[in-house]
């Protein structure tokens, strides 16, 4: 119904920020990341999805698409509602959320605050495939970045990539979108590239 609201931030307080459209206030519950990207009196957009429970509706907020995206992924976990999915969102990035999951690294997402073991390994066992067919578009656009220069790593990564078939742009870019996403070594790069493309 709404896909994004655009006006002055008026307040901010914890899990929850006022954008002000046109003399109307719109109260959004938000992750930490959100809050923290949201200014007093500035405009902002704000994509936003609409909560309905049996007991109330609510708008939440969210600074970027890929956060919203990610959200919607972890609302379609079985056993996690709105404020579980942003209990999540807060305690880690998306990236490196995003990250987690497709490494299978239940670990880290219990690093969350209030994410127990179960939880964290059922939105693996969940999201896995998901992130890994839709990474390049919700982890990070796979775009070249000129500023980005390749290490001998990822020039090793790359060729290999070539080797099996990849043009030279699309290796390089697979490569810099891997790097991103934490893959060091040229075997880390290869095994990412192929989970993003």
């Amino acid at each position: 119904m709404f896909s994004y609201i655009y006006g002055e931030i008026t307040d901010l307080s914890n899990g929850y920020v006022t954008v002000d459209v046109n003399g109307m206030g719109f109260e959004l519950a938000v992750s930490n990341y959100t809050l923290a990207d949201c200014r007093l009196g500035q405009k902002q957009k704000l994509y936003t999805y609409l909560n309905v429970t049996q007991d109330a509706v609510s708008l939440v907020g969210f600074s970027s698409r890929e956060e919203k995206k990610m959200f919607l992924l972890l609302l379609s976990v079985s056993g996690i509602a709105c404020k579980g999915a942003l209990a999540v969102l807060s305690g880690m990035d998306v990236d490196s959320l995003s990250l987690a999951i497709v490494n299978g690294d239940a670990k880290l997402l219990t690093k969350i605050k209030g994410l127990g073991k179960k939880t964290a390994e059922r939105i693996i066992l969940e999201l896995k495939e998901k992130l890994t067919v839709d990474a390049a578009e919700l982890v990070l656009p796979i775009t070249q970045n000129p500023d980005m220069q390749l290490n001998k790593e990822m020039q090793n990564a790359v060729a290999v990539l070539c080797s099996l078939g990849k043009s030279q742009a699309d290796a390089e870019k697979l490569v810099q979108a891997a790097a991103k996403l934490g893959a060091v070594t040229a075997e880390e790069l290869i095994n990412m590239s192929f989970r993003i493309n």
